[in-house]
């Protein structure tokens, strides 16, 4: 059965379609570009969204119809994954569909690390458990509460962050160095607090922030999760 997994952000759309053949195609596009695109023709169409997107949603299901399921938020009554948010609807549903990927995967103790505009670490039981996790500002946010917040603290057009751990020679390297080792020290703390948890990056910045860390990246596992999805909680739709 063919079907397309789409992840929409702020601005873009990322997408995979896959075939039971095992056929898999990646694209994206902006937000503003889908009603130019040509969709391979399927049979399930499941976007995850983290904002509700009204345009976008109604283009989608002006496309593809009764085909689309578009989810918002964390389903509380799938039978394998236990919340630990009293409000599971509460709970990303980027993150949600993260963890569901990485247990595509993995079986035993998961630690889920998303790496984009904020920095999420989740925790994943190997009976399915969520155990809670952590969030804060990922490298582009944590950089520009700097420049908003604080006065002397600006980004010189002559300036070129870095994109290593050195000390920074000037005010812009200086930010982007600190930034980046700040995330690293976080990462490799809560990672050496959980010893018997393993490692998944994911996210914009993941792979830079696994290989510092030296560990494998995951681009593709909200992707995984949605898949899961249709194998299973979907399956007879």
């Amino acid at each position: 059965m063919s079907v397309l997994l789409i992840d929409a952000g702020n601005s873009r759309i990322k997408w995979r379609y896959q075939d039971s053949d095992g056929t898999r195609v990646l694209g994206g596009c902006d937000h503003a570009d889908v009603i130019e695109q040509s969709w391979p023709e399927v049979a399930r169409v499941l976007v995850s969204s983290v904002h509700d997107n009204p345009w976008l949603r109604a283009q989608l299901e002006q496309q593809f119809g009764n085909c689309l399921v578009w989810l918002s938020r964390a389903l509380e009554d799938y039978p394998d994954f236990e919340h630990c948010y009293p409000q599971p609807g509460r709970l990303g549903v980027d993150r949600w569909l993260a963890m569901l990927g990485a247990r595509q995967h993995r079986d035993g103790n998961l630690l889920v690390i998303d790496s984009g505009t904020a920095l999420t670490i989740d925790l994943l039981s190997d009976s399915n458990r969520h155990l809670g996790g952590y969030i804060v500002p990922g490298l582009t946010l944590a950089q520009q509460s700097l420049w908003q917040n604080t006065e002397r603290v600006r980004p010189y057009a002559d300036e070129v962050r870095s994109e290593h751990l050195q000390p920074g020679t000037d005010t812009v390297g200086c930010v982007s160095a600190g930034v980046r080792c700040q995330q690293v020290a976080f990462v490799s703390h809560v990672i050496s607090s959980h010893s018997q948890y393993q490692p998944f990056f994911t996210g914009g910045d993941g792979e830079w922030l696994a290989k510092n860390l030296g560990h494998s990246y995951w681009p593709e596992l909200i992707f995984d999760g949605l898949d899961a999805l249709c194998a299973g909680y979907f399956s007879v739709w």
